[in-house]
């Protein structure tokens, strides 16, 4: 659910885990105060917090910002630590550079292992909750103050990925807004790590431990984004896959009753497998715990266990997924997560005070998610009786005819297009109309049409650079319509006048090749009229995945089978 089982598929790209890593030399302590500090030694400036101090990793002079790597915004989630709320980050003597730092532990599933080569680019670790932040040099300088904030949240579907994966570079976004933003990116707990839940864990820890992590790394910018001339009260949330879903979640915590520290968001095909039956979440708490060597001992035993057991039982029941499933992620906890998103979204359960939203996917969706094996009207449906396991034979029947069978003269060619309009709309695409209602005259709605248009193919033109930075190498170079004032140009720059405005007009390019056009607020009917990107250009179009016929079904949750 997000760039890694997109991107990682063509270019085969996995991280090795690692379990030993060095440990930094501080240099001396620079005394007490918080704030931005230069030393006459170095040319890059100190973050100064209470409980640390940063050197700034890199001074960026084609771009001229700053950038402050692995900085702790929580104490590292080990031992009794596991499967709680993170902790306050631990005191740090003397000065941190932000070369140790390392990526949560993950895990892929076995049908997609064959596109995951391992090859190692970062270490992994359970102390892994760091997060970077990009500074316009003026901000640090004080000649900007206020700046907006865009808050990262990568996605992997909740099992693997990294604020430093390879295409996830804040600098062409920092670019793109002309400086006149931050760029935060955190790391969070991922797979059994950040999300084993169920009743044992409701009882003797915290479910949803990752989606804990990322409120905590938003109260860190909350408490000290300022120190770098940054607006807490004017933050962006964006996210992709896994990290828009997570973002959904925030908004309905508590049943919406409490602020997700962020006042917009901007949601990249928001995705997760529900997650609500609290005798199917036990059954894999205990398949985890068997595999772990802590049948029936509970949270306590797992806490004394060493990281490769945890690692080996969260990769064991990741492995074992069904086509499409990642096993872990967001799940209904009765207290922070209190029921499905979309669930709380028709009961006006969510929070109400953002300034807006920006929400949208990619024209394929479900291609990623579905085997291609589906070729017969049984195979559909036993595709379908294994995702709603909770589902009456009459409902199954009816999710058969709202996705009807394929012919020449049909809506579907074949099964297995039928199938991943099922599996599409169910777990991705219905969402951005869930949340266009719900923020309804605040939205922005958007399909990603580029052809071949599959799950997090959008990131690609949401990252792309206008430069070479290889190692020490580091070249920038504009050619209209080939490197810059493009179609990754113009979408980059709806994204960061939205961060900068609330508006993606207000900044977007222009004279661009193809031209960025008016985006207009969605107006939600029979379909939601959305912005269309593809190769010819931006233009406004009703969207057919965001149906209310369709939709309406998976919102009304009669396929929980709950009454």
């Amino acid at each position: 659910m997000e760039l890694a089982t997109t991107l990682l598929v063509v270019l085969g790209l996995f991280s090795k885990s690692v379990f030993a890593a060095p440990v930094a030399t501080p240099e001396p302590d620079i005394g007490i105060g918080i704030g931005i500090d230069f030393t006459p030694d170095s040319a890059l400036p100190l973050l100064k917090l209470p409980y640390a101090t940063y050197r700034a990793a890199d001074y960026d002079v084609l771009n001229d910002l700053y950038k402050f790597k692995n900085i702790r915004f929580a104490a590292p989630p080990t031992g009794a630590l596991r499967w709680q709320k993170p902790a306050p980050p631990l005191k740090q003597e003397g000065i941190q550079t932000g070369n140790v730092g390392y990526q949560c532990m993950q895990a892929v599933p076995d049908y997609l292992k064959i596109a995951y080569p391992v090859i190692t680019l970062e270490p992994q670790s359970e102390d892994c909750l760091f997060l970077d932040v990009y500074v316009p040099a003026a901000a640090i300088k004080g000649q900007a103050k206020n700046l907006p904030v865009m808050f990262w949240i990568y996605g992997g579907g909740y099992s693997l990925g990294s604020k430093n994966f390879f295409i996830y570079n804040g600098t062409p976004l920092m670019k793109s807004a002309q400086n006149q933003m931050i760029f935060v990116a955190p790391n969070y707990r991922m797979g059994a790590y950040g999300f084993l839940a169920g009743p044992t864990v409701e009882k003797e820890g915290v479910p949803n431990a990752g989606l804990w992590d990322q409120r905590a790394a938003l109260e860190w910018v909350q408490d000290y984004i300022g120190l770098v001339g940054g607006d807490k009260n004017s933050v962006t949330a964006m996210g992709e896959s896994a990290g828009a879903g997570s973002i959904t979640h925030h908004l309905v915590a508590y049943g919406g009753t409490v602020d997700p520290l962020f006042k917009r968001a901007i949601l990249q095909s928001p995705a997760w497998f529900p997650q609500y039956d609290g005798g199917r979440l036990e059954t894999q708490y205990a398949s985890f715990a068997s595999r772990a060597g802590c049948a029936g001992k509970g949270l306590a035993c797992l806490r004394s266990q060493s990281t490769d057991a945890i690692d080996k039982a969260s990769r064991g029941v990741i492995a074992a997924q069904p086509y499409g499933q990642f096993g872990f992620g967001p799940a209904v906890d009765n207290s922070f997560i209190k029921d499905l998103p979309s669930l709380e979204f028709a009961r006006g359960n969510y929070w109400k005070n953002l300034d807006g939203v920006m929400v949208g996917h990619t024209s394929n969706e479900g291609f990623l998610f579905t085997s291609t094996s589906p070729a017969s009207e049984n195979d559909v449906f036993n595709v379908i009786s294994t995702t709603f396991t909770n589902a009456t034979q009459a409902t199954l029947n009816n999710i058969l005819d709202i996705y009807p069978k394929p012919g020449l003269f049909r809506k579907y060619l074949t099964n297995f297009l039928r199938s991943a309009d099922l599996i599409g709309q169910f777990i991705v695409t219905c969402n951005a109309r869930f949340i266009a209602e719900a923020y309804a005259g605040k939205a922005y709605n958007y399909q990603f049409s580029v052809i071949p248009g599959i799950h997090a193919m959008d990131l690609l033109f949401t990252f792309w650079s206008q430069g070479i930075n290889i190692g020490p190498i580091e070249l920038d170079f504009s050619l209209d319509f080939l490197t810059s004032k493009n179609l990754a140009t113009g979408w980059q720059s709806y994204l960061t006048s939205f961060t900068r405005t609330g508006n993606p007009n207000t900044y977007r390019e222009r004279g661009g090749l193809p031209p960025t056009s008016e985006w207009s607020k969605s107006v939600i009917g029979s379909e939601v009229r959305s912005l269309n990107m593809d190769l010819l250009g931006f233009s406004m179009k009703d969207d057919p995945d965001t149906d209310a016929a369709r939709c309406n079904f998976w919102k009304s949750g009669v396929w929980t089978g709950r009454a």
